[in-house]
């Protein structure tokens, strides 16, 4: 049986009735100092929501457990192991003014005095590519190199989260649709704050609906936390996948052509010779692929002839000459032989293609 609203609103009331606008948590056995961590209460948007994150991951505040991972986060929880942290929702100027950090109100920007704010006239700064600060992205560059232990993966954070967060909510578009049907692209935003938009629709009175905001808020503390580490642990292993193509790069002797053994996280590069990367397959035998564009894009720098997508092993074979040829993608961007060189052989097939001018190279974003 489908709930009313005033079931549902009923439902609601009573589920938060305890909630208050306060949370607290021990980084430490003792209760030695005291860290107050303030933001502006009722709805909320991604940024205030990353911005505490944050620095409660900074102050040794770890919701997820994943923190030990992170190169810089045992010296953290050590420095702030003895300090009683807690995190406030609020209005009122006289708890603002008691902040020991203070995020997403106030009209101030001041990192020594841990205020960062960004709705003041001016703002508070930008990057140097021109995307502005918000709060989130004020309170990584102060904490963030010390939270995950390493400048370039601080900065890789900031470059794929971050910045999204800090341009969407200085009001930037970061993405369109390719729908023809207005279906548009489903953002952070949306989902973070998709509680906020349900409750307003539910008929409950400000003070109930301040509730909900403070305990939906708490909620999503861990899964910023974990969105904010994951990323770091995926730069830091793509810093280092960097630095291990780069080896192979160097030493490759025609530098279209990349082998990696094993398979390396890898689609792009900033490199602009590289066309494909062969490999040995998960499955058995070896497979060769395109390089993208660009990080993040799906379309290929070239492809593999026409001839060759979607066709069986058997007419595979017989088209390419190569006997233990298995696969060739319908999009063309991936092929499999049962062996190295097998797979090799169908690369050459295809630079020869280029060469002969039958299929194009695409020009290299970034």
């Amino acid at each position: 049986m489908k709930k009313t609203l005033n079931e549902i609103k009923k439902t609601i009331i009573h589920k938060t009735k305890k909630i208050v606008n306060l949370e607290t948590g021990k980084a430490g056995g003792r209760e030695a100092g005291h860290v107050l961590l303030v933001t502006h209460g009722s709805n909320f948007h991604p940024d205030d929501v990353f911005a505490t994150a944050t620095a409660l991951l900074y102050y040794g505040v770890d919701k997820t457990g994943l923190g030990k991972f992170l190169h810089g986060y045992n010296e953290i929880t050590e420095k702030h192991s003895g300090e009683f942290v807690r995190v406030v929702r609020t209005l009122d100027r006289k708890v603002m003014d008691k902040a020991t950090v203070l995020m997403d109100i106030g009209r101030e920007y001041d990192e020594k005095r841990n205020r960062f704010d960004h709705h003041q006239e001016g703002g508070a700064g930008k990057r140097d590519e021109g995307t502005p600060y918000a709060s989130f992205g004020l309170v990584w560059k102060k904490f963030g190199k010390k939270i995950v232990g390493n400048a370039e993966v601080a900065e890789y954070v900031d470059k794929m989260l971050v910045k999204q967060i800090d341009a969407r909510d200085n009001g930037i578009e970061i993405a369109k649709s390719l729908f023809s049907d207005g279906t548009e692209p489903l953002l952070l935003e949306e989902l973070i704050s998709l509680d906020c938009s349900l409750v307003f629709g539910l008929g409950l009175s400000p003070q109930e609906m301040n509730r909900v905001f403070d305990k939906t808020f708490f909620k999503l503390i861990p899964i910023a936390q974990k969105m904010i580490i994951l990323m770091a642990l995926k730069g830091s292993a793509m810093i280092e996948t960097d630095k291990k193509f780069n080896q192979l790069y160097d030493k490759a002797l025609d530098k279209r052509v990349i082998v990696m053994d094993p398979k390396l996280a890898v689609n792009s590069t900033d490199k602009k010779e590289p066309l494909f990367m062969v490999y040995p397959s998960l499955r058995g035998g070896w497979n060769a692929e395109v390089f993208r564009i660009a990080r993040g894009f799906y379309e290929g720098r070239t492809y593999f002839p026409k001839e060759w997508g979607g066709k069986t092993p058997e007419e595979l074979q017989k088209i390419t000459g190569v006997p233990d040829a298995e696969f060739c993608h319908i999009g063309r961007w991936l092929v499999a032989a049962g062996s190295k060189e097998g797979v090799l052989k169908m690369v050459q097939l295809a630079l020869r293609e280029i060469e002969e001018g039958r299929e194009p190279v695409k020009m290299t974003l970034g």
